[in-house]
C-alpha cells in the first residue's frame, strides 16, 4: 500500500468525508467509479506560515481551551475550534522562539547555502485529537482549503512538537508511517525511548529515566538514606517511582513509605497522607506529582501546620510559579530539584516586539494574543464584545508570561530543535557519494531530499548552542543536562527559584552532579542539610534488599 493511500486511510478516520451521489448510490449494487473521490468537508488551518525549500511542521499547545463538536454521527459537524480568549502566552512564545529560528537559519550566510526553510505551525490546543488533526494537515500537502484531499503528496520534511507525551505518541504513530521524524520540546515520557514502537522520535529534553538517575545521585549525595515518596495517581508518576526504586536498589537509600494523591483528590485522603508524613521519621520527601495534583494537595497541607519537610522536586513542579507567593514559603522553603536547564536566545525578546496586530493585522492568534494581554481587541467586531484597543499597547515586562525571555527553558528547547533540523539538513545536503544511509554511489538530489533521509542524519547529528552540545542516542533521547533549583526567600519574602548547580549527562558516571551547597537555603531556613534517617528501619531495609538480591 503507497504512502498516498495510507494517508488517505488516517485522514478517513478524524475527518468528516463526504462521498458523491454517484458513489451513494452505488453502495448497494456496485464499487465506487473510478472517477469517485473522497473530498474534505472543513479545514484545518495553519496559524503561521512561511514558504521555503524545505518545509517543517510546527505543533504547541496555544490555547488550551478547546471546544470539541458533537460528534453523533446524525449531522455534519463544525470544525474543531481552538479559539476562544484562553490563550497561552508561554506556548505562543514557544511558536515564536520556531519563527525566529528559522528566521536566523535562513539569513545565515554558512547553514544552509542557497536554500531555505519554511512552516506551518499548527494549534493543538493541547489535546491529543486536535495534534492529531494538525498533523495529519500537515500531510494533507500545500493547502487543505483548495485541494482534494488525497490528490497531494506531502512536501513535510520534519516536525517540531508536540508538547505533552500522549501527544507526541499520538503525532509519532502517524508520522512513522511515513518515516518522517519529529522532534519533541516537552515530552519526557520515558515510553518514547522505545525505538520499536517510535522510530522516528527524537527530543531536545531529556527523559524521565534521567531525572529520576539525577535525583537518586542527589539522595546518595547528601547521604539521606530514608525517605518519604508522594507520586500521583497516573502512569508518569508510577513510572517515575519504579524507576527510581530501580535506581535506589544498589545504594543505600531506602523508601520509607510511597503515597499516591489520588486522581479526584478529597480532603479526607489528603489528611490521611498528612498523617503518615507526620509520623514518619523520613523527614525528605520525594514529589513526582504535577502542579495540578499539588495544589489541592497542598492548600491542605498548610492547615495542618506541618513543617520541617525537606521537599525533593521534578522538573514538573520545580519551577511553579503558583507556589512562589510568601504564604508558601513556611512550609516549602529549601526545596530542591531539577529543571530543565535555562538557555539564551539572544533575539528572542526584539522579535516578541514585532509580533503584533500592527505587523500581522490578519493574523487571529495574534489579536487573541492582544485581547489576552490587554482587555481589549486590536479590530471590534460583534464576536469579541470587547472594547476597542488604542493602538498605543506595547509588550512590557508585566507581561512576563509571554516577554520573559531571561530564562527560556521550553522555548530554548524548540530554539535548539530548529536548529537540529538545520543542522541535519546541510550535512545531508553536503553528503558524499557512498556515505550515509544511501544504498548506491550518488548522494539524494537537493530538489528531492526525503524524511527518511534526514533521519540518518538527525541521529548523526553534533553540534554546540551557546555552549551547549546538541546531539541525540540510538534512542533519540539528547545529552541530558538538569539545573539544580533550591526554593529560598525573595526579597520581598516570596519564593524566589535559585540556581545552585547542575547536572551534566556528558560526565563520567558519578561525576554528573555539581552542587554549590554553600548557596543552598534548607528546609525551615537552615544552612545545613537535613538528616533522614532511622537507624532500626534502615537496618531492616537493608536487610530487605539483601534477601531480595541473594534469592534474585
Amino acid at each position: 500500500m503507497t504512502s498516498l493511500a495510507l494517508l488517505c486511510l488516517l485522514y478517513f478516520a478524524v475527518s468528516v468525508l463526504t462521498l458523491t451521489d454517484s458513489l451513494l448510490s452505488s453502495i448497494s449494487t456496485a464499487a465506487a467509479p473510478a472517477a469517485s473521490k473522497c473530498t474534505l468537508l472543513n479545514s484545518f488551518q495553519p496559524g503561521f506560515v512561511v514558504q521555503g525549500d524545505y518545509v517543517i511542521g510546527g505543533i504547541f499547545p496555544i490555547h488550551f481551551n478547546l471546544k470539541m463538536p458533537d460528534l453523533n454521527g446524525t449531522y455534519r459537524p463544525p470544525p474543531i475550534n481552538c479559539n476562544g480568549h484562553r490563550i497561552d502566552p508561554r506556548a505562543f512564545r514557544w511558536a515564536q522562539s520556531m519563527r525566529l529560528a528559522v528566521e536566523e537559519i535562513n539569513q545565515n550566510p554558512v547553514l544552509l547555502q542557497n536554500h531555505t526553510l519554511g512552516y506551518k505551525i499548527f494549534d493543538s490546543c493541547g489535546y491529543p485529537l486536535t495534534g492529531q488533526r494538525a498533523v495529519l494537515s500537515m500531510l494533507n500537502g500545500v493547502s487543505e482549503e483548495n485541494s482534494s484531499m488525497c490528490t497531494n503528496a506531502s512536501s513535510l520534511l520534519a516536525v517540531i512538537g508536540a508538547s505533552g507525551s500522549s501527544q507526541s505518541i499520538v503525532v509519532s504513530k502517524i508520522l512513522q508511517t511515513f518515516r518522517i521524524p519529529m522532534i519533541s520540546y516537552a515530552s519526557t515520557c520515558a515510553c518514547l525511548s522505545d525505538r520499536q514502537k517510535y522510530p522516528t522520535f527524537f527530543r531536545v529534553i531529556p527523559s524521565d529515566d534521567y531525572q529520576v538517575k539525577a535525583i537518586a545521585q542527589l539522595l546518595v549525595h547528601f547521604n539521606w538514606i530514608w525517605v518519604g515518596l508522594l507520586r500521583g495517581d497516573n502512569d508518569y508518576g508510577r513510572f517515575a517511582a519504579k524507576g527510581l526504586l530501580r535506581e535506589l536498589q544498589d545504594t543505600k537509600v531506602c523508601v520509607a513509605y510511597q503515597e499516591i494523591i489520588p486522581l479526584l483528590y478529597t480532603r479526607q485522603a489528603g489528611l490521611r497522607i498528612m498523617k503518615v508524613m507526620r509520623n514518619s521519621t523520613a523527614k525528605v520527601v520525594l514529589v513526582f506529582a504535577t502542579q495540578g495534583e499539588m495544589t489541592p494537595f497542598l492548600r491542605d497541607y498548610m492547615t495542618q501546620n506541618i513543617t520541617g519537610i525537606q521537599w525533593v522536586a521534578i522538573s514538573a513542579l520545580v519551577k511553579a510559579s503558583v507556589f512562589s507567593g510568601r504564604e508558601y514559603y513556611p512550609y516549602l522553603g529549601g526545596t530542591i530539584g531539577f529543571s530543565n536547564r535555562n538557555g539564551h536566545i539572544s533575539r528572542l525578546g526584539d522579535f516578541l516586539q514585532t509580533v503584533n496586530p500592527k505587523t500581522y493585522p490578519d493574523n487571529e492568534l495574534v489579536h487573541e494574543l492582544w485581547e489576552s494581554l490587554y482587555g481589549c481587541s486590536p479590530f471590534p467586531s460583534s464576536v469579541t464584545q470587547m472594547p476597542p484597543c488604542s493602538g498605543q499597547e506595547s509588550l512590557l515586562e508585566q507581561h512576563s508570561a509571554y516577554m520573559n525571555t531571561s530564562s527560556p527553558r521550553v522555548a530554548y528547547n524548540v530554539y535548539k530543535a530548529v536548529y537540529a533540523i538545520a543542522h541535519s539538513l546541510h550535512n545531508l545536503l553536503l553528503c558524499q557519494p557512498g556515505r550515509g544511509p544511501f544504498q548506491d554511489n550518488s548522494c539524494a538530489q537537493s530538489n528531492n531530499i526525503q524524511p527518511w533521509q534526514l533521519q540518518h542524519y538527525l541521529q548523526e547529528v553534533n553540534f554546540h548552542i551557546a555552549g551547549e552540545e546538541v546531539a541525540f542516542d540510538a534512542k533519540g533521547d539528547s545529552v541530558p543536562y538538569f539545573d539544580i533549583i533550591n526554593w529560598q526567600r525573595g526579597t520581598k519574602g516570596n519564593i524566589a527559584f535559585v540556581s545552585v548547580g547542575l547536572f551534566d549527562g556528558t560526565k563520567a558516571i558519578g561525576e554528573e552532579l555539581l552542587i554549590q551547597e554553600d548557596r543552598i537555603m534548607w528546609a525551615g531556613h537552615q544552612s545545613e542539610a537535613s538528616c533522614s534517617h532511622c537507624v532500626f528501619t534502615f537496618i531492616r531495609c537493608q536487610l530487605l534488599k539483601f534477601c531480595r538480591l541473594r534469592w534474585r
